[in-house]
């Protein structure tokens, strides 16, 4: 009882602040129009704020009328932090035993403290975002004050996924973090049933996603370029006409090496629609969670982990702009070529090397730029085999050695000759379109290479810079910071990551000199990270393992068909996957445009889902049209 007392005080206290802090951070949002406006849109914000006790008016002329009372908030978060102790009592009787219920009747006060402590102490992070919104808005310089306008939600998603995983953790009994350990010893019943749950979200999630592409497809939202001219290309094909749409002047290869969509021929032959692209697109992004239940099980020796990670990528908010893009771009290649990179990485560290080259072979045909990538893939798995020599025998670590170094000097090879002489090859000469996007920089690779050579600075003010900051923080705080953990795997993606870093594709000039954030940035809204996916959930996956599990080789060899490696260290394990699944949960309500997110529910957005998804008279008109044209008509 003494000790209890003497632990009272203290998390009294530290609950209170705690609450003060993230009760301040939440009120500044909701009565700061231009902080609530990067969370949802406006409709939705009026009910958040009537939801904590105060009133919202957006008129359409005129400043906001936001009447909102810090006490409120205030008064609602200690609600919430006494409720959830409550809960977590009531949770935790239930779960113990008749018998050790009753010896544990002395111990509702440490559950019950346990549990605020749990939820509150993440909320003193606020502390530090309030001192930088009182710089921001202090200050003329309009460069940091538009950071913190992006990057606010995904500030508040790290910390409400962190309060929400330790508060799960308080509440584990210690046998079920002793199960969650072992979970994966051979136990491999328990592997499958998490695997059941996984491919049941992932079925779920392609259901959605085929949904909301066929709505688009019926309301006659999908652009033609960069989605329905993938069609064209395959009915083309078909047809003797070449590889090609109407947009190309030549043939498509003048634009990009991207033909993995042509392994779509035979499907398109049975099923001769746009949406049999769409519907592999969708099947090709919920496929890759198994690639990261694998590879996630085989670092963190726990199924429970494999599976909090692998959903995580589900609602991972910068993969659903692959799927549909902010400007409603639907059908993008690249999706189908994740996969293989997800496999391709997932293969290499089981060491079968001859699946892993297939995978990457196939990924290469997605797009020129996969192959920064894949060859930085080939050296980052180069340098973890050098870090553990020990670890396999001597022939095969030679092996994989020269495996690795191939698929490096391969990739490079590829990229180089796509660029400069594939490319311009069948654009007559002119240099890769895609190098116009780097602004100032030059509109050529030569250009490109000289202002590096003569001009550094200029590279480095746009490297490090507060856009390419947010771009670390919108493709890291989604899955809690854990890539950040293995910096590297994340050299695989270091190349891809500068590259997009300067990209000027939707800055100004001025703007870029500023903050490269006035104007909506490319990264995650449109699809030029996609490459970058998998290196971050391997790189999440690597960081689930504890300093014991990090020195045995990774991708130890395995029955095939099997789950099965040895056991890591499994509450940390779960605990850390279990937070990345938070923070995508979180992030996604404001970044999402499927149903997860906040602006998919609003009836006033042009997101929403009754403006896009519910077909208008347009489309109603379009079919009587269509139902007046003969079958045999060349239209």
């Amino acid at each position: 009882m003494g000790r209890v007392r003497s632990k009272l005080l203290p998390t009294i206290l530290s609950a209170a602040g705690g609450c003060v802090l993230m009760s301040s951070m939440v009120w500044i949002v909701l009565t700061e129009p231009r902080l609530s406006d990067g969370f949802w849109p406006r409709d939705i914000s009026t009910v958040v704020v009537k939801a904590f006790g105060g009133t919202a008016v957006f008129p359409q002329v005129g400043d906001p009328q936001i009447e909102l009372s810090w006490l409120a908030v205030v008064v609602r978060l200690t609600s919430l932090l006494v409720l959830a102790g409550t809960a977590a009592f009531i949770w935790t009787r239930l779960r113990s035993s008749h018998s050790a219920a009753k010896k544990k009747g002395q111990r509702s006060a440490p559950v019950f403290l346990s549990a605020i402590t749990a939820i509150s102490r993440p909320w003193w992070l606020a502390a530090f975002w309030i001192v930088a919104w009182v710089l921001a808005t202090s200050t003329s310089n309009p460069a940091f004050l538009n950071f913190l306008l992006f990057a606010t939600p995904l500030l508040t998603a790290l910390i409400c996924g962190r309060s929400l995983n330790r508060f799960c953790g308080s509440i584990a009994t210690p046998a079920a973090s002793t199960s969650a350990g072992q979970s994966g010893d051979g136990s491999t019943t328990r592997g499958r049933k998490e695997l059941m749950i996984v491919l049941l979200a992932a079925i779920c999630w392609e259901a959605t996603s085929f949904w909301m592409n066929e709505r688009l497809y019926a309301g006659l939202l999908v652009p033609h370029g960069d989605s329905a001219m993938y069609e064209e290309h395959l009915w083309n094909v078909w047809h003797g006409k070449g590889f090609r749409s109407y947009l190309d002047q030549g043939l498509f290869l003048g634009e990009h090496i991207q033909v993995i969509h042509l392994l779509l021929l035979p499907l398109h032959r049975i099923w001769p629609s746009y949406l049999t692209m769409e519907l592999v697109a969708s099947c090709s992004l919920a496929i890759c969670v198994v690639p990261i239940f694998s590879m996630t099980k085989r670092h963190s020796g726990s199924s429970r982990a494999a599976m909090w990670l692998s959903l995580a990528w589900l609602l991972f908010f910068p993969m659903h702009f692959l799927d549909i893009a902010v400007d409603l771009k639907t059908l993008r290649p690249s999706c189908y070529g994740l996969p293989f990179l997800f496999w391709g990485i997932d293969f290499a560290e089981r060491r079968s090397l001859i699946s892993s080259s297939v995978c990457f072979l196939i990924a290469l045909t997605t797009q020129e730029d996969f192959a920064l990538v894949i060859g930085s893939i080939g050296a980052v798995l180069f340098l973890i085999a050098r870090q553990n020599p020990d670890s396999a025998p001597p022939d095969e670590t030679k092996r994989f050695a020269r495996w690795s170094l191939g698929l490096l000097v391969f990739s490079v090879a590829w990229v180089l000759l796509a660029v400069l002489v594939v490319i311009p090859a069948f654009r007559g000469g002119e240099a890769v379109h895609y190098s116009r996007y780097f602004g100032n920089l030059g509109n050529s690779p030569g250009d490109l290479f000289r202002t590096a050579l003569h001009s550094p600075g200029k590279i480095l003010t746009q490297l490090f810079s507060l856009r390419t900051l947010f771009y670390v923080f919108v493709l890291t705080v989604p899955l809690g910071l854990n890539p950040l953990r293995r910096p590297m795997y994340l050299i695989a993606g270091a190349a891809t990551f500068g590259m997009l870093s300067l990209i000027q594709l939707g800055n100004s000039s001025a703007s870029t000199d500023t903050s490269g954030l006035a104007e909506l940035p490319p990264i995650p809204f449109h699809h030029f990270h996609a490459p970058l996916l998998p290196v971050l959930f391997w790189a999440a996956a690597a960081s689930l393992r504890s300093n014991s599990a990090s020195r045995q080789r990774a991708g130890q060899l395995q029955r095939a068909g099997t789950f099965v490696s040895n056991p890591g260290p499994g509450r940390n394990a779960v605990s850390g996957a279990r937070l990345a699944f938070f923070c995508a949960a979180f992030t996604g309500i404001s970044g999402s445009l499927m149903p997860l997110g906040a602006t998919f529910w609003s009836h006033k957005s042009q997101f929403g889902w009754s403006n896009l998804y519910v077909p208008g008279e347009r489309a109603t008109e379009f079919q009587k049209v269509l139902a007046m044209l003969p079958s045999d008509a060349r239209v």
